[in-house]
């Protein structure tokens, strides 16, 4: 295991367990589902553990990758991968996608059966969505181009004495400008409330201003930015912008500045902010896609493959070579079929309980 960073700790501390379960926290693969935003740091993101842990009542270890992603990149791993390992460190099993029946095959395979197999049902873990008592769904989200990709970004002047960046930037580009062959093309830039630091706009002060410094590296129609008026007294909803850009150089960098006032739920305190994140024309392979584009690709038809039309759908009405991913993703209680509750929870996860997004706009 030496060559993967962080683990040679934990098989010596659980070398002499038969089996040990361990999951490994390394980036948010969708932001803003079930309330959660990419950290920043290290610390953030064993907050992020805290908080899942207490919604969840997770008795299972957790092993949290680092900032660079070391972990993920040496298990090459899949959002949902699973992997198994000997007491020797060696890797004896790969999935790209984690399936409860198939590991349970594996783990037979190579420990031998138990008198009484464990339950998904029978496990006291069950994550529970925390719904804010602050308005949300008042500010209506605006239409983003497809085939965007997402950027690399670095918040500025984050040392430690300083007020943590309450709101996290997600910027985007459209793709063909990033991948190379187009100068033209649309930025986007949605700043996300965190929300494990409980704030939100006080849309009686200031709406939030943000301003793009192109530099050498592009040109926007639109410099300087600012957010809606809400009637709303306080809310939690994204603030989300899209201008126009020209590339100028690649290999440069530009600035975003945005200012707002962070007001936190208990009203304790509401400070102005000015804080600053530069931004790379590099696209993030970590950064995940939004809800609403990447997953209903996948799963917004999922009710058409119910070929009896008995609400249920079973891992033989499924297209050949894609049960594992629909079951995998679906199927909560382990009974190797969909039910339409099971759809309808999954749907929830998304955009606040408003289902899939539609994203027909192509935009480059």
């Amino acid at each position: 295991m030496r060559n993967i960073s962080g683990l040679e700790t934990v098989y010596r501390d659980y070398r002499d367990k038969d089996v040990q379960f361990f999951y490994v926290y390394s980036n948010v693969q969708h932001p803003e589902i079930n309330n959660f935003v990419a950290p920043y740091n290290v610390k953030e993101r064993l907050m992020h553990i805290e908080e899942i842990v207490r919604r969840s009542k997770s008795e299972m270890p957790w092993l949290c990758d680092n900032m660079k992603h070391d972990l993920k990149s040496a298990l090459r791993a899949a959002p949902n991968g699973e992997y198994v390992f000997d007491k020797d460190g060696k890797m004896i099993r790969k999935r790209f996608w984690s399936d409860p029946n198939t590991l349970r095959q594996d783990l037979e395979t190579l420990v031998g059966k138990v008198d009484k197999p464990t339950k998904v049902e029978d496990l006291p873990t069950r994550f529970v969505v925390e719904k804010r008592t602050i308005a949300s769904g008042v500010v209506p989200r605006i239409q983003i181009p497809g085939r965007m990709a997402a950027l690399e970004i670095e918040p500025m002047g984050a040392k430690k004495d300083e007020a943590p960046f309450y709101v996290k930037l997600r910027a985007e580009m459209s793709g063909r400008v990033v991948m190379g062959g187009q100068k033209k093309g649309k930025l986007y830039l949605g700043f996300y409330l965190d929300p494990l630091y409980k704030v939100h706009w006080n849309n009686k002060m200031a709406p939030i201003k943000v301003q793009i410094d192109g530099g050498e590296c592009l040109s926007v129609n639109e410099s300087k930015l600012t957010g809606p008026k809400v009637k709303e007294a306080a809310d939690v909803d994204p603030r989300q912008f899209l201008v126009d850009v020209e590339l100028k150089d690649a290999k440069k960098e530009f600035v975003v500045t945005v200012s707002y006032a962070a007001c936190d739920d208990a009203e304790t305190f509401c400070i102005p902010l000015t804080q600053k994140y530069k931004i790379k024309i590099n696209r993030d392979r970590f950064g995940g896609s939004r809800p609403g584009v990447f997953m209903p690709q996948m799963f917004a038809n999922v009710r058409q493959h119910d070929k009896n039309k008995d609400g249920t759908i079973t891992a033989d009405e499924l297209p050949k070579g894609q049960v594992t991913l629909f079951i995998g993703h679906m199927d909560k209680n382990n009974d190797n079929q969909i039910s339409a509750k099971e759809i309808e929870e999954f749907e929830q996860m998304f955009n606040n309980g408003k289902g899939f997004e539609s994203d027909k706009n192509d935009g480059g």
